[in-house]
């Protein structure tokens, strides 16, 4: 857990360090692909052995391919989660805000835990994906979903893939995504 924590700090540390626009240190969009990689290097929990209660919040990074007005275009944004691993449903949920030059937010909801899922071919965990994204007075309805894998151990961390559809002005589209977050200290 020291070294996800570790490289989740780096990363975070150096992408405070500049915006999306570049500069000296990382990029958000680049630490939160460095945390990525990082996570991905730990094995996925297995789903059989996940705990039966307490709770486990998570911060990390949601990174979206929107077409917002244009070709897709890469926007990374902060990503929160909540996990319960005692409840019977809607085990995960949280948000995910501040994507680069965008305001609104998307909420994570109603998301569900698969203990007996195979991890080779599926996923371990699931949920919802709504809100609102704004853009230069345009708005962007987000309607999606999340899916993912506890990492490490201890579930020490989590990625996942994020899709849906987005609506604006110009009609309805696509959007694909990827999030990563590494488990706070409780």
């Amino acid at each position: 857990m020291r070294s996800i924590g570790l490289a989740y700090a780096l990363a975070l540390s150096a992408g405070c360090a500049s915006s999306d626009g570049g500069g000296d240190g990382l990029s958000r969009g680049e630490s939160a692909a460095a945390l990525e990689v990082s996570l991905a290097a730990e094995n996925i929990s297995d789903p059989t052995t996940l705990p039966r209660s307490g709770l486990a919040t998570y911060t990390g990074f949601m990174t979206l391919a929107l077409p917002l007005d244009g070709p897709a275009r890469d926007v990374t944004g902060d990503l929160d989660m909540r996990v319960d691993f005692g409840a019977a449903r809607n085990q995960v949920s949280g948000s995910a805000s501040n994507f680069a030059g965008l305001t609104g937010g998307l909420a994570i909801r109603g998301g569900d835990i698969d203990r007996g899922t195979d991890p080779d071919t599926d996923f371990t965990f699931d949920g919802s994906l709504t809100g609102t994204l704004a853009q230069n007075g345009d708005s962007y309805g987000i309607d999606g979903a999340i899916v993912g894998e506890f990492r490490g151990r201890n579930q020490d961390g989590l990625t996942g893939l994020v899709y849906g559809d987005i609506t604006g002005p110009s009609g309805q589209d696509l959007f694909q995504g990827s999030m990563a977050a590494s488990r706070d200290a409780d």
